[in-house]
């Protein structure tokens, strides 16, 4: 089973306190990437720190095989391997 994602998505996913505190605009939900282009510039600004532990986190996924990265969409899909 896999579940495709993006990096902004996996942040608030891991991190409730942030998807608690953000609240994504009523006029893009649903639409990943614009969701993602809203979220991407908040959580660098207000949220490095998770950021960088999410972006570990995939990077190490993509290495063992268990992410897999679109860098024509920027969704990653986790493969559960």
């Amino acid at each position: 089973m896999s579940n495709t994602t993006t990096v902004p998505h996996l942040v608030l996913e891991r991190f409730p306190h942030i998807a608690r505190a953000i609240e994504i605009p009523e006029d893009i939900q649903g639409n990943t990437n614009a969701e993602h282009q809203f979220l991407f510039p908040v959580l660098m600004k207000d949220y490095r720190t998770e950021w960088e532990i999410i972006c570990e986190e995939v990077d190490t996924g993509i290495e063992e095989g268990t992410i897999v990265f679109n860098g024509e969409t920027g969704e990653i899909t986790l493969t559960g391997l």
